[in-house]
């Protein structure tokens, strides 16, 4: 029950004079699946105040009715108000007193017990739904199955179901697999799977599950003819208790798992990607695995977030973990083992599972840049030609003239600049996205945010099949200025 605490004005009325208060239900004691009625009635004079009651003995109000009536007592009349309120308890439970206000003067309620007994299942219930699981007891967080087996006899044609599974923070329902029906023995049967997982420790109730069913009836109206109505039907389920355990300090993942590492290839060319994945798969909370990062010296990593899957497969529960990342490279280096730390529900024990690590080849490195070239040579001894000579003759100093105008001649006719840039022009890339382009920016992205994103987006582009656009001028621009 709701608000009880604060009273709403919901029904003012003038009634007789006040005479008498009282509540009650049509049945104590009921069998799980029994609709329970509760009767407020009213009869005197006045004004009255009733909560608004939204649930009682903590199950949902389903329907409300009202009525009002004139009754006679020793040739006196009286009016009587009466408030009915159905739903449906599951457990047994109390119905709490609560105030009703009459003519402002407040009355309280008697409190009534309701008594709930489990239903017997015999051989010829029209229908039924029964709870299994696979396990009993588990891990915070270790994937468990439960089967849900409905069964309706084959006579009775229901035109609708609604089916309320365990409601409770501390469960999660990882996946639902619906089964096909078929029949057997008389009757319509059917199976739905769904793994779960427990979210807190202790003892874990499930069930019992409601099925509502709307089911065909006939009946015969003021004039005798036939009519088609929908009947409600409610049927309960059993009950299961399973004991969920705590995982040791610092592990968070549960199950049974395995996990590999593998790459599209072992050798590539100087700024070239290698793909690699990295995959986790078993029966696991494969969610709660955190990414992997990596960071390797003389290699640039570009990380994809990891994608998560869960499936049933022959009504087993499995998780799939899968992250995928490139890397780039000027030499060779190793990608190294990852490693994963879980709890093994096969033997009870922590274990630390790990790849194996994978040695990559980078041919056509980049050459190391060249330091200065020092050449020592012995000293020798000079010595002045011409003061051994005396010095050049007239004649000699006249050749000499001659021969320098005639070299400075020869050497101005030669086309240089065309050819100066015709060298130049063969160490120049263009802005076109290519291997030679994205081997420079590489080299040159230290501290640039800027040249690293063209770095990231040309690699994709060329290695893993992606089209990023890029911005052609711009990177003119940065080719250019590296290239000066």
């Amino acid at each position: 029950m709701k608000n009880l605490g604060k009273i709403i004005i919901i029904f003012i009325m003038t009634l007789p004079a006040f005479a008498s208060l009282s509540v009650s239900v049509d049945k104590a004691s009921v069998t799980r699946g029994e609709r329970v009625t509760f009767t407020l009635k009213i009869s005197g004079e006045g004004k009255v105040r009733v909560p608004p009651l939204d649930s009682l003995c903590g199950y949902d109000i389903e329907s409300r009715m009202q009525s009002r009536k004139d009754i006679y007592t020793n040739g006196k009349r009286e009016q009587e108000l009466s408030l009915m309120y159905e739903f449906m308890p599951q457990k047994s439970c109390v119905i709490e007193a609560f105030p009703v206000s009459v003519n402002d003067v407040e009355y309280m309620t008697e409190a009534i017990n309701v008594n709930v007994s489990k239903m017997s299942i015999s051989k010829n219930e029209p229908f039924e739904v029964q709870l299994e699981v696979d396990k009993h007891s588990v891990y915070v967080g270790e994937p468990f199955e439960m089967r849900v087996n409905f069964q309706q006899r084959n006579n009775i044609q229901a035109v609708g179901e609604s089916i309320s599974l365990p409601d409770s923070k501390n469960i999660w329902i990882k996946s639902e697999h619906k089964g096909k029906g078929f029949v057997k023995n008389g009757y319509q049967s059917r199976s739905n799977m769904y793994a779960m997982s427990a979210q807190q420790s202790g003892k874990l109730t499930l069930g019992p599950l409601r099925w509502d069913l709307q089911v065909r009836s006939r009946s015969r109206d003021y004039w005798g003819s036939f009519m088609q109505r929908a009947k409600t039907r409610s049927v309960f389920s059993n009950e299961i208790e399973i004991d969920v355990k705590p995982l040791p300090e610092g592990v968070d993942i549960v199950g049974d798992l395995q996990i590999k590492a593998y790459v599209d290839k072992k050798e590539i060319h100087a700024g070239e990607a290698v793909n690699i994945t990295i995959e986790a798969r078993g029966s696991a909370n494969v969610e709660d695995i955190a990414s992997f990062n990596i960071h390797l010296e003389g290699a640039q990593a570009f990380n994809e977030e990891p994608k998560v899957s869960h499936f049933l497969q022959n009504d087993k529960y499995f998780g799939t973990f899968v992250q995928k990342s490139a890397l780039v490279a000027e030499k060779d280096f190793t990608i190294p083992a990852f490693e994963l730390t879980y709890m093994d529900v096969a033997t009870d024990e922590v274990r630390t599972i790990k790849t194996e690590p994978i040695a990559i080849k980078v041919i056509n490195t980049a050459a190391a840049p060249t330091q200065e070239l020092k050449v020592s040579r012995p000293q020798q001894e000079v010595k002045d030609v011409n003061a051994q000579k005396g010095g050049i003759s007239t004649l000699e100093a006249s050749f000499l003239l001659l021969g320098g105008v005639l070299l400075g001649l020869i050497l101005g006719l030669i086309p240089w600049k065309n050819f100066v840039n015709k060298q130049k022009g063969k160490h120049k890339v263009s802005a076109k996205e290519s291997k030679e382009v994205l081997q420079l920016l590489m080299s040159n992205m230290d501290n640039d945010a800027e040249i690293e994103g063209f770095v990231k987006k040309i690699s994709e582009n060329l290695y893993e099949g992606k089209s990023h656009e890029i911005d052609k001028k711009r990177l003119k621009e940065i080719l250019k200025t590296l290239q000066a």
